[in-house]
């Protein structure tokens, strides 16, 4: 590990061969950090690379007058010539709908976004930017976003997620689960019992698009999650060589409900055709069981109507370390090629653990040192076709045995963790479609027929895959009994009156027009 000590008058870093390899083990230990240190380690790494004239030798040794751009007090992150890009823009912030970590931008904007050049420092361009918004993101999610605002203005850009989504906060303890804020029909008292207040009466229009379900999971139905998914380097994760930085290439799977759920006219009209070929009849095991569970959820069926007339789930999964995230974002049939096409609702189901660690906040909190790791899963009010940013998001943090849902339609991500926190964030995605084509291909991609024996894509030697054989076993009792929704409750998300700002910490306002996807700081 990097050794840096500092003094007041110089500061002494040991090993790093050029800035480059300073950034790259910034990173490194900040993917893995287990301490506060660890974290002030990261940030005097990247700041040293930012401020670096030359390349390095074994031990460099820097005055604090040639530091200062790198100062805390100071964040320019060597901007060119001292001038701030301004805050006029046209062009759009436009996804191309995809779920995979490469997003294309529709539409040129009148002023691209600068890219800062590295000047003296041994980088390009692009690693100078890279090291300057991993910098801002230090710095905003530690209580310190005023003063990332030089460097954002300097790299271009105009606005950035709001302090309290980077920044984000955490529920409350012993805080009441319930919705009938929203729709007044299901209220879950602290002790956990359930009253109906209302069955008859609508969900409200303004009612958030997503619906945090604790307790959906089983502790049988977690551990056989956590058995496939949970190791790094578990079946699935090596099989198809999954990687999250650089990421490796998306892939899901398709499951035909219609040997699962017999619930609508719809799924009754769906037929093998020349896209679909997969065999429809299997019922899918213990991953069945699953998908019907949250099909004919009671507590899911007023709040998405439309889950009903779904016949096909696409599945895939993430396995990230704490301080990853995942840009902003819409789920889209095959990446978005061809056009966007959003699926009924999309759904998580958080199989990380808690693990021990620290956090930069809530440092009270009695379940800090429990909590899994990870950022919390942001929900937004926007959609594709809005011509302004998101007014209002809502947060939903990692937890085992917890089922988020969503409506398909809207912007969302995966806030990068602060802080400290030990362990990864693991979670399984479903998206329940009324139709998708399922892409038989040689290879892992999109939308791929799930392995079975009836398909084609097994291991080598003809035999299902592991982790394939795992979802489907059955598990040793029966998960869909009359007392499957038992220990369900309804819990708030955490609603935020601001998703966007400005760099100077202001609410992101309709008359500021939309930026273009470039000119907008996510911090991952």
């Amino acid at each position: 590990m990097t050794n840096i000590s500092t003094s007041t008058s110089f500061i002494t870093i040991n090993n790093p061969s050029s800035p480059l390899e300073a950034t790259q083990r910034a990173r490194n230990i900040w993917l893995s950090a287990t301490t506060e240190s660890d974290l002030e380690e990261v940030e005097k790494l990247y700041r040293w690379a930012l401020s670096s004239k030359e390349k390095s030798n074994k031990t460099t040794v820097l005055t604090a007058a040639s530091c200062a751009m790198a100062s805390v007090g100071n964040d320019g992150y060597n901007d060119i010539d001292g001038e701030d890009c301004g805050d006029d823009s046209d062009g759009s912030i436009n996804d191309n709908g995809t779920k995979s970590n490469n997003t294309s931008h529709n539409g040129p904007s009148n002023k691209k976004r600068r890219l800062t050049k590295g000047g003296d420092c041994g980088l390009t361009r692009e690693q100078f930017v890279q090291a300057g918004e991993k910098l801002a993101l230090i710095l905003c999610q530690s209580g310190r976003s005023k003063k990332a605002k030089k460097g954002l203005s300097s790299m271009g850009f105009t606005c950035r997620l709001a302090k309290r989504v980077l920044d984000y906060p955490y529920p409350m303890d012993g805080e009441l689960q319930r919705n009938d804020e929203y729709n007044g029909s299901i209220e879950i008292r602290a002790d956990g019992t359930r009253l109906v207040t209302d069955e008859s009466k609508p969900v409200r229009s303004d009612s958030p698009p997503c619906q945090i379900i604790d307790g959906f999971l089983s502790t049988l139905e977690l551990n056989r999650l956590r058995s496939i998914f949970e190791s790094p380097t578990a079946n699935y994760w090596t099989e198809h060589n999954y990687a999250v930085e650089p990421p490796s290439p998306y892939f899901s799977y398709v499951i035909p409900l219609s040997g699962i759920v017999d619930n609508n006219q719809h799924m009754q009209e769906i037929k093998k055709s020349k896209d679909n070929e997969q065999e429809s009849n299997h019922n899918y095991g213990f991953l069945g069981d699953l998908l019907r569970k949250i099909v004919t959820c009671p507590l899911l069926d007023k709040k998405f109507p439309k889950l009903s007339n779904a016949a096909f789930v696409e599945m895939w999964a993430h396995n990230r370390p704490h301080a990853s995230g995942h840009q902003m974002h819409f789920d889209s049939d095959d990446e978005g090629r061809g056009g966007v096409r959003n699926p009924i609702i999309s759904s998580i189901l958080y199989i990380s653990t808690g693990r021990s660690g620290s956090a930069n906040a809530d440092t009270n909190n009695a379940d800090v040192k429990e909590r899994p790791a990870g950022g919390p899963s942001l929900v937004t009010n926007q959609k594709l076709s809005d011509t302004r940013l998101a007014t209002r998001g809502w947060l939903a943090h990692p937890k085992p045995h917890r089922l988020v849902a969503f409506d398909g339609r809207y912007l969302h991500g995966v806030v990068p963790g602060k802080g400290v926190q030990e362990g990864r964030r693991v979670t399984l995605m479903f998206a329940f479609w009324q139709d998708i084509r399922i892409r038989i291909g040689s290879g892992h991609g999109s939308a791929r027929p799930f392995p079975t024996n009836e398909t084609s894509l097994g291991s080598d030697d003809g035999n299902v895959q592991d982790w394939a054989k795992r979802l489907i076993d059955p598990l040793e009792q029966d998960i869909n009994g009359e007392n499957q929704y038992k220990s369900c409750t309804i819990t708030n998300p955490i609603e935020l009156d601001s998703v966007y700002e400005t760099l100077d910490g202001k609410p992101w306002k309709r008359g500021m027009g939309m930026p273009s996807y470039e000119q907008v700081f996510q911090g991952f």
